[in-house]
C-alpha cells in the first residue's frame, strides 16, 4: 500500500495513522470483531499463568488467565459483544530481533491471526540479554521496533506501544553477573521502554506504558510480591488480571479513572446504564454533597438496572466506596459482580484497591426509584 506521510517537527516522516483506540472502541460497540493483537514475549504470552499454553506461530493461543483473554472478556462485557477479540501473539524467550522475521506467518492472511487490525508491540525484557552494551541495546532494539511498525504501516495494520511489564531485578542474579550484566528492570526501563517512549512520540503512536502501571502494583497493592510475580519475572493470574484492567481503562473511554477523593453520581460523564433525564431530580438548594439524584416512582416492580460505572482506581491506598440513597430500603448495588445491601443513607460498601472495578446500581423489586451516588475517599 502506499502510506500517507506527515512531516513532523524534526523532519522524521510519519505516517498517517489508519486506527485510533477509539476506532475500536465504536467499531465493537457496533458489534465488529476488530481484532487487536498484542505481540511479545512470555510476559504477553503468559508464561506463570494458570493453565497456559505455550505460543507457537500460526495458532490462536487463548491461555485463559492471560491478559488477553482476560481483556477479551471485559471489553465483550462492556460492549455486549461476543464478537470482538484480542489475540494473544505472545512467544515466550523471544526479542525483537527474532519478531520481524515471523510477521509474516504469524498474521498471513490464512492465518487465526489473518484478520488483525491494530497490533501493540511489546519485546524489551529479553533484549538486554542480546547486546554488549546499551548503546548498542538502545539502537538496534529502536531498530527492530521501528521495522516491525513499518511492517503494519505497509499492510495496513496499525501498529501501537506497550512498555514490558514491572520486573523484580533490582541486580543482576550472580550466577548471571559476567553472561549478562545488563540483566536488572533499571535496564529494561531506562533503554527498551525509553526507545518506546520516544518512538511514540516521533511518530505519533498511542502508547500503553505498562511498565509505570504494574511497578505502582507491586509497590502499593495489597497482595504480596510472591502472589503477582512469584518468579520475579512473570506476572501470575493476579498481575495478568491487573494488566487487563489497564489496557481496559486505556481502550474504553467509558472508564472513570480516580486517584483520590472522587464523587460519582448522575451529573458523572462517563456512566451508563442510568435512568431516563425526566426523572432526574436536580433540589435548588442542596443539603448533601449530591446535586443530582434520582428519586421517584415507576409503573412497575421489576429489578431494574439504575446505573453502571467502570471504575479504575489509580490510588496508592485503597481507597473507602460509600454509596448514598434517600429513603428506599430495595435499592441495592453490585460490586464486581456481587450484591451488596444498602442499609441506611450512607452505606460504607467496601475497600477498592488498585485496578478495575464495576459499579451497578438497581431497584430491587420495587416501584421505587432511589439512589444518590458513590463516593470514593
Amino acid at each position: 500500500m502506499n502510506i500517507e506521510h506527515v512531516p513532523a517537527a524534526d523532519h522524521c516522516p510519519v505516517p498517517q495513522r489508519i486506527h485510533t483506540f477509539m476506532d475500536a472502541w465504536v467499531e465493537w460497540l457496533s458489534g465488529n470483531k476488530f481484532p487487536v493483537a498484542f505481540l511479545g514475549d512470555s510476559t504477553v504470552d503468559g508464561a506463570n499463568t494458570t493453565d497456559w499454553v505455550r505460543n507457537t506461530i500460526g495458532t490462536d493461543n487463548i491461555s485463559p488467565n492471560a491478559f488477553s483473554k482476560k481483556l477479551e472478556g471485559m471489553l465483550r462485557q462492556a460492549t455486549n459483544n461476543d464478537k470482538l477479540r484480542i489475540y494473544n501473539a505472545g512467544f515466550s524467550g523471544q526479542i525483537a530481533s527474532w519478531a520481524v522475521n515471523i510477521l509474516d506467518q504469524e498474521f498471513a492472511e490464512d492465518s487465526p491471526y489473518g484478520d488483525v487490525r491494530m497490533v501493540g508491540i511489546g519485546f524489551g525484557i529479553n533484549d538486554r540479554l542480546a547486546y554488549p552494551d546499551e548503546k548498542a541495546y538502545r539502537e538496534q532494539f529502536k531498530g527492530y521496533i521501528k521495522q516491525m511498525i513499518e511492517w503494519c504501516y505497509a499492510r495496513n495494520i496499525q501498529p501501537f506501544l506497550i512498555t514490558t511489564q514491572a520486573v523484580v531485578n533490582p541486580g543482576v542474579r550472580t550466577d548471571y553477573t559476567e553472561a549478562y550484566p545488563m540483566r536488572t528492570g533499571e535496564m529494561i526501563n531506562s533503554i527498551a521502554n525509553e526507545v518506546k517512549r520516544e518512538l511514540a512520540d516521533e511518530l505519533g503512536l498511542q502508547l500503553i506504558d505498562l511498565n509505570k502501571y504494574t511497578e505502582k502494583f507491586l509497590l502499593y497493592s495489597s497482595s504480596s510480591a510472591h502472589s503477582i510475580i512469584s518468579d520475579k519475572l512473570h506476572f501470575g493470574d493476579i498481575g495478568h488480571q491487573y494488566e487487563a484492567d489497564v489496557i481496559f481503562s486505556h481502550l474504553a473511554p467509558r472508564t472513570i479513572i480516580v486517584d483520590g477523593y472522587s464523587k460519582i453520581d448522575y451529573s458523572s460523564q462517563k456512566v451508563t446504564n442510568c435512568v431516563p433525564e425526566d426523572w432526574i431530580v436536580m433540589p435548588p438548594a442542596p443539603t448533601d454533597s449530591f446535586k443530582v439524584m434520582v428519586d421517584c416512582t415507576k409503573d412497575n416492580e421489576a429489578d431494574t438496572k439504575i446505573m453502571s460505572a467502570w471504575v479504575f482506581v489509580n490510588s496508592k491506598k485503597a481507597l473507602t466506596l460509600k454509596a448514598y440513597r434517600t429513603h428506599s430500603s430495595d435499592t441495592y448495588i453490585k460490586v464486581n459482580g456481587i450484591a451488596k445491601a444498602l442499609t441506611g443513607f450512607e452505606t460504607v460498601v467496601d475497600q477498592l484497591e488498585l485496578g478495575l472495578h464495576r459499579l451497578e446500581v438497581y431497584t430491587g423489586a420495587s416501584a421505587k426509584v432511589d439512589f444518590k451516588g458513590f463516593i470514593l475517599e
